[in-house]
């Protein structure tokens, strides 16, 4: 017989998860702090574990990344972490995870690695792997490291056997499409990105259904493909984001990839009837994400004929590249209109 006390852990543990599912982040973290209290009290140091584990999840997905990092090194610096691969394989990952959300890409590269052949040395532990393989592919493939993270995906793709589940294989098969497409590998990337398509399902998680969608418009567009499977992409996306409710960040992140596709079919009407008013409301976006936007605007409004809106946006879109901390980008873009004043046959600046 359990004890009461032992039953009663368990019990806020399965409350505090069914809340986090259900999104609510802050509950879902109150009452996993509740249960790993219960916990201590009943002498289960790995429910204890589980619990803080779950607190740092909510963390992660409100984006609070630097208490994210300090929990995350916290249990991997406990006594319990030291004595299980699993549990150190997990706790390697989060901070490798919340390295990469703080810039810090080759500390992430790093502990990813090392999590990784943690999980590899037995062989129930292919789920926990997996996650540590793609936090070590997404710091390789944002360090712009695409020959190792193409690798690593390789690695990660002989892990996405048949015993795997779709959710899991689907996430798995997005991030190796993901490489390829940055890696010039168009073809391999529309290949792994159908193959996600085939294993996300919108019945289970609309939500990762609607991200899944636009980041693979997003791909394909950057890849230049402004064909029927893009524009299907964006389809998906826009009604996945219609039916979650989404933020209105959600949604204008998602009118941008629809801008995008329009300039890249030559509709510049189209593209500047979205990214004007876009632009103007760009402050709630992460900078980079408004800086693409202004360069955007910028070269639709050179391609309508509206030349001194185009150069103003141009020097906008530098600065807020600038902001972001991406000095190369702004490069990209200064350079982009030195071109356009040599094509008009008179020196830059004039």
């Amino acid at each position: 017989m359990h004890s009461p006390q032992l039953a009663s852990h368990h019990v806020a543990g399965l409350t505090a998860r069914a809340k986090w599912k259900e999104r609510d982040f802050d509950e879902a973290f109150r009452l996993a702090g509740d249960a790993a209290e219960l916990s201590t009290l009943a002498g289960d140091e790995e429910s204890w574990w589980n619990m803080r584990y779950l607190q740092a999840e909510c963390l992660r997905d409100q984006g609070r990344i630097e208490e994210y990092l300090s929990l995350a090194v916290e249990l991997n610096d406990h006594s319990l972490t030291a004595t299980s691969p699993e549990l150190g394989a997990k706790a390697g990952t989060m901070v490798a995870i919340a390295f990469q959300g703080l810039g810090r890409l080759a500390e992430a590269a790093t502990m990813a690695a090392d999590a990784a052949k943690l999980a590899a040395r037995e062989s129930d532990l292919v789920y926990v792997q997996i996650l540590a393989q793609r936090a070590l592919i997404a710091a390789l493939a944002e360090s712009r490291l695409l020959d190792d993270a193409w690798r690593e995906c390789l690695v990660l793709e002989t892990l996405l056997t048949d015993d795997v589940d779709e959710d899991t294989a689907g996430k798995g098969y997005w991030v190796i499409g993901n490489v390829a497409f940055l890696a010039d590998r168009v073809a391999d990337g529309g290949l792994y990105h159908d193959l996600a398509a085939e294993r996300l399902s919108p019945s289970k998680d609309v939500d990762l259904w609607a991200r899944f969608n636009r980041a693979s418009a997003e791909m394909r567009l950057q890849a230049k493909l402004s064909d029927a499977a893009t524009l299907r992409c964006i389809e998906r996306a826009e009604l996945a984001t219609d039916i979650v409710g989404g933020s209105e960040r959600d949604h204008l992140e998602m009118s941008l990839v629809r801008a995008r596709w329009y300039f890249l079919s030559g509709d510049m009407q189209q593209a500047a009837a979205i990214l004007e008013p876009l632009c103007t409301r760009s402050s709630i976006l992460a900078k980079q994400t408004s800086a693409e936007a202004h360069f955007l605007l910028a070269r639709t409004l050179l391609a309508s004929g509206r030349r001194e809106e185009a150069l103003a946006t141009f020097e906008e879109a530098a600065a807020l590249f600038e902001q972001a901390a991406l000095p190369e980008r702004s490069v990209a873009v200064r350079e982009h209109l030195r071109h356009v004043d040599e094509q008009r046959g008179r020196p830059h600046g004039e």
